[in-house]
C-alpha cells in the first residue's frame, strides 16, 4: 500500500485512527471547562461583559462535549483488560469520579444557563462551586493519568523506551514501516 495519495478516496481508505478517542476528548472538556472558569472570572472581576459572554459559551460548549468524553470513556473501559487489584482500584475511582463531574458539570450549567437566560452577571457564590467543580476534575484527571503513565492503561505495547527507565523491556516501533529510513546528515540529524 506503499506510494503517493493522489485521490481523497485513497487517503480516506488509508485513514486510521491511531488513539483511542477518549484521552483526546478529555483534553477539550478540561481546556474548555478550564476557560469558561478564567473567563467568567475575568468578566466579574474587571467587569467586562465579553468575556462572561465567552464563558457562558465555552461552558456549554464543555458540557455538550463531556457527553462524548463519558461515552468513549465508557467505550475504553470497556475494551481495557484490568485484572483486580491496585489499578483496578483507579479505574473504580476514575470512572465514579466522571460521573460525578458530569453531573456537577451540567448543574453548573444550568446554573450559568439561568444566570445567562436573566441577564445577569455571575456572582461570588456562581465562581466558588466553578472552582469546586475544577477541584473535582482536576482529581478525575490525575487518576485517569495514573492510569495511563503508571499502569499502561490503553498504550498499545510497541513504544520507545525512555533513556535511564531500565525496567521495561520493549523494542521501538517502526516508524517507516517496510521503506527505508530517510536519508541523515553527517551529523545524525534527517537530512
Amino acid at each position: 500500500m506503499g506510494g503517493t495519495v493522489m485521490t481523497v478516496g485513497r487517503a480516506v481508505k488509508l485513514f486510521k485512527l491511531g488513539a483511542p478517542l477518549h484521552p483526546i476528548l478529555v483534553h477539550f472538556t478540561i481546556a474548555l471547562f478550564s476557560a469558561s472558569l478564567f473567563f467568567d472570572a475575568a468578566g466579574f472581576l474587571l467587569v467586562i461583559t465579553s468575556l462572561s459572554v465567552t464563558g457562558w459559551w465555552t461552558l456549554a460548549a464543555a458540557c455538550v462535549l463531556t457527553i462524548f468524553t463519558v461515552i468513549t470513556g465508557v467505550i475504553s473501559r470497556m475494551n481495557l483488560p484490568i485484572a483486580e487489584g491496585e489499578a483496578r482500584s483507579f479505574l473504580r475511582s476514575h470512572m465514579a469520579l466522571g460521573l460525578i463531574f458530569f453531573g456537577i458539570l451540567l448543574i453548573l450549567t444550568i446554573w450559568r444557563a439561568a444566570i445567562w437566560r436573566a441577564g445577569g452577571d455571575v456572582s461570588w457564590p456562581y465562581l466558588m462551586a466553578a472552582i469546586g467543580v475544577a477541584v473535582v476534575m482536576s482529581i478525575q484527571g490525575y487518576l485517569g493519568g495514573e492510569l495511563v503513565y503508571r499502569y499502561g492503561a490503553e498504550v498499545e505495547g510497541d513504544f520507545t523506551r525512555l533513556n535511564g527507565n531500565k525496567s521495561i523491556e520493549t523494542t521501538a516501533p517502526a516508524l517507516y514501516g517496510k521503506m527505508s529510513p530517510p536519508p541523515t546528515d553527517e551529523s545524525g540529524g534527517v537530512g
